[in-house]
């Protein structure tokens, strides 16, 4: 289909269901997301606007989007945007702002109230809010406790510091939306009645985001991905028995909160956009109030044993486990982010396949906000820069499974020469200057820093190993590692408390241990100032 062909060609609604006097704050209609352009100039849009923007590459950020909630509204607007064009058959984004609305009330089945944040009757839809089929409000047991937008975020503090509770007195309808689609899309379990989303591992788990990109932009990466989710979805579908004309909007759906409810994923598109808690909105003494009600299952009925496994464009899949990815605490480590993008322990997700957009060079990115009982784990993101000489072996599996050798040889390599090096010459150090127990703390910390130092330099020095033969990639890398271990171990010497009746002898133990298992790494080669390096 040309563009001359879409310009003559209107998209089809299948039900007109107009926007009734008692729905307020319209997505479609109301510019309600203030943006901050590339030329600097600051403007309010509307849904179908920030689509036209994102299009063209035109929106430097959202003035009101938390850190936090960037990764669900990208996912988010990906994913409407990818829905809207499917199932009309389309795969141009230069739509018009008046096309792209057409679109999303298409795909709403011509409801214009459920892209209302307020719709005062509860047995129509509202954004992200189903349809309450109990008649009203007071009956489905829903209770007025929420007064502010970071009270509804699925953001999780156990102290009141870093990110203060209730500090939006003054909210915005954007502050509520992006809490809206943050709690919607992201979030997992949180006490009886409060079920998780499908897509994570457990209700205790995290979506993370892991893909490239030409660039960081919004524009960039919203238009990457759309185009690789039109080209995956019917594969998605086929390999997870999606309905390609399935639900595509869970909040049309009424929901009463029952077991019974719960929508089976055949049922649903593989892109679907998906709701987990039960949510509505009203207008109190002229301000917005959120209300809420427990449900006693989750929104959607996953087979058992799924695990989050259910095709998220952006989670990589354990293969061993069958389980989608869980980010720890300590976020995407280069342990981690090798073993994602090379070991083929992990089903890369489509949007970690490379395109032609990344011919030139692409960024890896992950990001995920890490949840636990109860508690946030932190938001976690980290960017690695691929160049195009490592993007082209993407695309053939041997040079890949070569590549994927020499990740794994260097994060064996890392360990061996802390386990070995490191902690071995720490332990001699303390336990020589002391009559007591070592304090594996101070130990440890020195450890981590280490730890510290390799993570900063791993991709960059993989990347930097391609055109090396094996051997000589090898030896570069201990040596690199090696200083590093002594960087630490100098440190500590330092920094360490001995009596002086023992600190020699300390000294001497620690270093004979150092220099005796690096020269065990490095075998036959002498040692040189490269691993003896000191702090100036």
């Amino acid at each position: 289909m040309t563009d001359s062909d879409f310009a003559h060609k209107e998209p089809v609604v299948r039900r007109k269901i107009p926007m009734s006097d008692a729905s307020r704050y319209s997505v479609l209609d109301e510019p309600l997301f203030r943006v901050t352009l590339e030329t600097g100039e600051e403007r309010g849009l509307t849904l179908p606007e920030v689509l036209v923007q994102l299009s063209s590459g035109d929106v430097a950020s959202f003035v009101a989007l938390q850190f936090h909630q960037r990764q669900a509204w990208h996912c988010f607007l990906v994913q409407l945007a990818t829905l809207a064009l499917a199932r009309d058959g389309r795969h141009d984004l230069n739509l018009t702002s008046d096309q792209w609305r057409a679109l999303l009330v298409s795909l709403a089945e011509g409801s214009e109230d459920c892209w209302c944040l307020l719709v005062e009757d509860v047995a129509r839809p509202a954004f992200l809010q189903p349809p309450v089929p109990e008649g009203s409000l007071k009956a489905a047991h829903y209770k007025a406790d929420l007064t502010t937008p970071d009270e509804l975020d699925m953001l999780v503090t156990s102290k009141n510091h870093d990110i203060k509770m209730k500090r939006i007195t003054s909210p915005r309808i954007e502050h509520w939306i992006y809490a809206l689609v943050t709690l919607q899309t992201m979030d997992g379990f949180l006490g009886q009645g409060n079920y998780g989303i499908s897509r994570m591992n457990g209700g205790f788990g995290n979506r993370p985001l892991v893909e490239l990109c030409p660039s960081l932009s919004w524009g960039g990466r919203f238009r990457r991905d759309v185009e690789v989710l039109l080209t995956a979805r019917a594969r998605l579908a086929e390999e997870f028995s999606y309905d390609l004309e399935g639900i595509a909007l869970l909040w049309l759906q009424p929901w009463d909160g029952s077991r019974a409810a719960a929508l089976p994923l055949e049922r649903c598109d593989p892109l679907f956009i998906e709701i987990c808690r039960r949510i509505r909105f009203v207008q109190s003494g002229g301000a917005l109030r959120c209300l809420r009600a427990n449900s006693r299952g989750p929104r959607v009925a996953v087979r058992e044993g799924a695990d989050g496994a259910i095709g998220d464009p952006w989670t990589p899949i354990d293969k061993k486990a069958g389980k989608a990815l869980t980010v720890g605490e300590r976020g995407f480590t280069y342990r981690l982010l090798q073993e994602i993008l090379f070991s083929g322990n992990y089903v890369r997700p489509p949007a970690l396949e490379a395109t032609e957009a990344e011919s030139d060079g692409a960024l890896a990115t992950a990001t995920t906000l890490v949840r636990g009982q109860g508690v946030t784990g932190g938001w976690h993101r980290r960017v690695v820069p691929v160049p195009a000489s490592v993007i082209r072996l993407f695309g053939s599996p041997t040079e890949r499974e070569k590549l994927a050798a020499r990740a794994k040889l260097q994060v064996d390599l890392a360990s061996e020469v802390q386990k070995k090096v490191l902690t071995v010459a720490l332990f001699a150090l303390m336990k020589a200057g002391s009559e007591g127990n070592v304090d594996w703390a101070k130990l440890n910390r020195w450890a981590a820093a280490y730890d510290a130092e390799v993570d900063d330099v791993f991709f960059d020095d993989l990347w930097a190993s391609v055109p090396l033969a094996g051997d000589e990639a090898s030896v570069r890398w201990k040596r690199r590692i090696l200083g590093f271990a002594r960087t630490q171990l100098n440190h500590a010497i330092r920094s360490t408390p001995l009596p002086s009746v023992r600190r020699y002898r300390a000294i001497s133990a620690a270093e004979s241990s150092f220099s005796r298992t690096a020269a065990g790494i490095l075998k036959n080669e002498e040692p040189t100032g490269n691993y003896r390096k000191e702090e100036e």
